[in-house]
């Protein structure tokens, strides 16, 4: 059986550790930060402060149709290339896409994506792919990139997805997906994909550059944000973003394992602040961010006292990235780029001993670092990538204490300090117009786990214009996480020890477009975990005493897997994606499917204009079938329907031109559905919203 895992792990229920609570970080509110905003788009807005640039900048509605389905992408190879040529199966999800069905977060988007599903436990959405998802894990098998920016934290290594990601989704691009290894360029945590989160420029906002939007939706729910976007003539871009989100959440979750309790009756409140900005100069982008989460725990999770609304735990993300591109010489880019990166997770817990204890604490993490790569073309029929990182995560710690009633010998904490560098080659290698290799490889040093080398391999073969073949091998690692390696409790103790997980995986791709407008793709995969960490319960070392839980590499799964997916737009502006995914994935020591396992998944995106490109409707189908819990458990497979519906250039005329207004209903035939909980719950499943609504109006002048 496999334990699952969350930042802590509270197996015993009377253990009186938790997370602190949320304090603001720092003497700066959001509200000091958006005066900020407003007198720099005060400055921005004045007529002597740039020249005017009068010219309109095309996105990618205004591209040829048919580039949509071929349109190039960057994340595959850390360079520029066509989907088709890419070293593996890239999905691409457009900032269209996010309008046309009412994406609210990160986790609604991957969502959408062939062969991926989500599972919520009322606190974070954590993504599973290919068969694999063990519940609570945090993300910490998938990469999650801002611009190229590593967003998992130093300490959990978690991928934020749902509330918690630091950008609004309203100022994405678009987001790639990388499906398989990608650790023999991105080194760790790039297990299972890469997500990357390509974020708008200001030449993306027209005319004076100002965007105000206003959200109202289920649960008490309402959003703000005010954004300015602007390219001015001396070449200088800038993108400044505020927003505000707060929900009350649903109030009437009833569990039947906890039935003697009866409902929840404080609704798991969500609310988060975000501050983003992006200036851009000749080859220098600055990007910096900051967002704040807050989020309440009336479901029991970590054996606390259920209903109780003092619970709850936050996110706060603070990162700085520089970066240089330039072209410096006739066949040689660079790519430099310097970063800083700080996340805190407090949090207040109350357990129920007796007595009623508060217990607080605080996880924390702050690192920097820095990359260097180059990209040459100076030999024929080779592009060649090479490049090394360096990353210093100088202070890592968790800190929990009883303070009600106060117990100074409860304080239970680790403070650490690691770091990491690698080199990565990569190179295509173009034999004639038929044929391709992309041969990579990456060396990873890390001062807390084992080194790891990994490569990739990619033959893709073009016998007909419209038709590719690509046949791929990879492999992967994912390092214990510091939290993992170094966390002790009265129930857990350490592994210093702990090796990598490591993943081979073998992938056959057909692509083929038998016309401008159609797109097949079919993918056949295979892979093998070794070393998986897992939570065990093990004899205790002091004699006599009752059995202790460690993380072990006890781990090996497999899986077999195909994935199937249609594309066809039409001249008119209607888009159609729908995908099918079967996967057969197993614990090879027992030879029994994997907890949170879906064998089927079905996906069907399809968006059309109406009333002569007044309206635009968008209706999104799910189907992800059952999937085992813990104990023997399971939780039927279940049906999801959402319905979008936008109006905006040619709805409103004059004064009004600017205004945009979308309506949505997710879950649309109220349908009962769980996700599948992990051992930091009493209950087996967590149940998911009923139908609820959405309203945004957004005004852009």
């Amino acid at each position: 059986m496999q334990n699952s895992i969350g930042k802590n792990k509270f197996l015993n229920l009377q253990l009186q550790c938790g997370r602190y609570r949320f304090k603001k970080a720092g003497k700066f509110s959001l509200a000091f930060y958006a005066r900020l905003i407003i007198v720099a788009l005060m400055v921005a807005l004045s007529p002597t402060a740039f020249p005017e640039n009068s010219q309109a900048i095309a996105d990618l509605t205004d591209e040829p149709i048919e580039n949509l389905l071929n349109m190039e992408v960057y994340s595959a190879s850390k360079f520029t290339q066509k989907k088709s040529d890419a070293p593996t199966a890239v999905t691409v999800i457009t900032s269209q896409d996010i309008k046309d069905y009412g994406y609210r977060t990160l986790s609604d988007i991957v969502q959408s994506v062939r062969g991926v599903y989500v599972n919520n436990d009322r606190n974070y959405n954590y993504v599973g792919t290919r068969g694999f998802s063990i519940p609570g894990d945090l993300n910490t098998r998938v990469l999650v990139l801002l611009d190229g920016y590593r967003l998992n934290d130093a300490l959990y290594d978690q991928g934020p997805l749902g509330t918690e990601f630091p950008v609004d989704v309203d100022l994405i691009e678009r987001v790639e997906y990388l499906p398989g290894a990608g650790s023999a360029i991105y080194g760790n945590n790039a297990f299972f994909g890469v997500i990357n989160v390509i974020t708008k420029s200001g030449k993306d906002y027209r005319g004076k550059g100002v965007e105000v939007s206003g959200k109202v939706a289920s649960y008490g729910t309402d959003q703000e944000r005010m954004s300015f976007g602007k390219k001015f003539d001396n070449g200088l871009e800038m993108l400044l973003s505020g927003t505000r989100y707060d929900s009350k959440g649903e109030n009437r979750l009833f569990f039947p394992e906890l039935s003697a309790l009866g409902a929840t009756t404080h609704g798991v409140f969500d609310n988060a602040e975000r501050l983003f900005g992006k200036f851009s100069w000749q080859h220098f982008t600055l990007e910096a961010g900051y967002s704040k989460r807050n989020k309440g725990l009336t479901t029991g999770i970590y054996g606390t006292v259920f209903n109780d609304s003092r619970n709850q735990n936050s996110d706060q993300h603070t990162f700085f990235n520089l970066t240089y591109d330039n072209l410096i010489a006739d066949h040689l880019e660079v790519y430099a780029r310097a970063y800083h990166g700080r996340y805190d997770y407090p949090g207040t817990f109350i357990y129920d001993n007796p007595p009623v204890t508060v217990n607080q604490g605080e996880g924390l993490s702050r690192w920097w670092g820095t990359e260097i790569r180059f990209v040459s073309t100076h030999i024929d029929g080779h592009k060649i990538m090479f490049g090394g990182e360096y990353q210093d995560n100088y202070h890592l710690s968790n800190n929990f204490v009883d303070v009600a009633p106060a117990d100074p010998g409860s304080l239970v904490s680790f403070n650490q300090s690691t770091s990491r560098y690698s080199f990565y080659l990569q190179d295509e290698i173009t034999f004639n117009e038929k044929l391709i290799l992309n041969a990579g490889i990456r060396y990873d040093n890390l001062s807390y786990a084992s080194n790891a080398v990994n490569p990739r391999l990619a033959l893709i073969y073009k016998p007909w214009e419209n038709a590719t073949f690509k046949l791929l091998y990879g492999s992967s690692f994912r390092a214990p996480s510091p939290n993992e390696l170094y966390y002790r409790d009265p129930i857990q103790i350490p592994n210093p020890h702990l090796s990598p997980e490591k993943i081979k995986t073998y992938e056959g791709i057909i692509e083929y477009q038998p016309d401008r407008l159609l797109r097949l793709t079919a993918v056949g995969f295979h892979y093998e975990i070794s070393n998986l960490i897992q939570l065990r319960e093990i004899p205790n070392p002091i004699p006599g005493d009752d059995p202790i839980n460690k993380f072990l590499n006890v781990g090996t799964n497999k899986a077999w897997g195909a994935e199937f997916e249609v594309e066809k737009l039409w001249d008119y502006g209607t888009r159609l994606r729908a995908s099918y995914t079967w996967v057969n994935a197993y614990d090879s020591s027992n030879n029994r499917q994997l907890i949170n396992s879906p064998s089927n998944l079905f996906k069907l995106n399809f968006s059309t204009p109406l009333f002569d490109h007044r309206l635009r409707v968008g209706v999104e189908a799910q189907y992800t079938d059952s999937r085992s819990g813990r104990g023997n458990t399971k939780t039927a497979g279940y049906p999801l329907f959402n319905l979008t519906l936008t109006g905006g250039d040619k709805l409103f005329k004059g004064p009004l031109s600017g205004l945009e207004i979308s309506g949505s209903i997710y879950n649309l035939l109220d349908r009962r559905y769980d996700s599948v909980a992990s051992d930091e719950f009493e209950q087996r499943f967590i149940p998911q919203n009923g139908r609820n609504l959405r309203l945004s109006l957004s005004y852009r002048f």
